[in-house]
């Protein structure tokens, strides 16, 4: 964990705080900029880990470009941010992780969203590739049931890569082996991924509901939401290459045919509204690749719906 007096601009400039300080409904944002790598690197395109290292304070930065000041006018929400919820948003900055040791960074993200659980915590997580979710999902075996909605180009069910089943390629499939996970929803699958045909057939037979980009649209995002179980703990996982390109460039492996801006923010806001919502992580953004912060907006604004739909829950 950053030490408290590392510099850095939290997001939306709230509070600043360790995870074991988090309060009782706190809606908690924490930084996870590396994950587990390739052990060989010829396997993959880039060496995603460190591609997407700066993203979670990239986020932070887009955020406060567009507005820190959370009490002013939400348009996507109707209102302000946290509206008159009484709920707290902070930030435990990001955690000290490391590009070459995954198994500890694994065990980092996993303590860290344990502490924010425990203290009756949301925790919104910034990554980093898309390993970090793995084991910030394994975090919630105590929520049982939880039912994911995965909002991804590729379905992520590989279940290794250069023998390594804990990489950013495999992260639903090791979701899926959790007893505690009762369903999952994946939405805004496109084009050509690291999926052969025999890890859609094992999401299928595992029960997983595949929802292509123009499936989404059909169903809308009320379809969408009745896809998910009642009664359980919803986590939602977003890779940032969901969006398309003309919205979100900065990604690994970017893929048109994607979410407008406007249609994602609808997806989240309705699904939480429905379901409400136990966690939330976003992903694999690269800000390297990024022009005039065009991307990290997005992955910011995107967040703050989240964050907005959630205070909402229940009122």
């Amino acid at each position: 964990m950053q030490d408290s007096t590392t510099l850095f601009r939290s997001f939306l400039d709230q509070p600043r705080i360790a995870p074991d300080a988090v309060g009782a409904s706190d809606l908690v944002l924490i930084g996870a900029p590396h994950g587990t790598p390739y052990p060989d690197r010829n396997e993959v395109s880039y060496a995603v880990e460190t591609l997407s290292a700066g993203a979670p304070q990239a986020i932070r930065d887009a955020a406060n470009e567009c507005s820190s000041n959370i009490d002013h006018y939400d348009f996507d929400l109707g209102g302000t941010l946290l509206a008159d919820s009484g709920r707290r948003l902070v930030d435990c900055g990001d955690l000290a992780l490391t590009p070459q040791d995954g198994p500890a960074n694994r065990a980092a993200i996993q303590e860290a969203t344990d502490a924010i659980l425990g203290r009756g915590g949301t925790p919104f997580l910034l990554g980093g590739d898309d390993s970090v979710p793995i084991p910030f999902l394994a975090a919630f075996r105590d929520r049982r049931p939880v039912d994911i909605l995965q909002i991804d180009a590729h379905i992520d069910w590989r279940d290794s890569i250069g023998g390594e089943r804990m990489g950013y390629s495999s992260t639903i499939r090791r979701a899926s082996e959790h007893d505690f996970v009762r369903s999952i929803t994946q939405v805004g699958m496109r084009g050509v991924g690291s999926a052969r045909a025999a890890e859609v057939d094992a999401a299928r037979d595992w029960g997983a509901r595949l929802v292509t980009v123009g499936e989404t649209r059909e169903l809308g995002p009320r379809g969408i939401a009745a896809l998910i179980p009642e009664g359980g703990n919803l986590v939602i996982q977003i890779d940032c290459d969901a969006f398309d390109t003309s919205v979100c460039p900065a990604v690994n492996a970017p893929t048109p045919g994607g979410f407008m801006f406007e249609e994602l923010a609808a997806l989240v806001r309705t699904v939480i509204e429905a379901r409400g919502l136990a966690g939330y992580s976003i992903v694999e953004l690269v800000p390297g690749e990024d022009r005039n912060m065009i991307s990290a907006i997005a992955a910011a604004r995107i967040t703050c719906n989240a964050i907005g739909a959630l205070a909402r829950h229940g009122q």
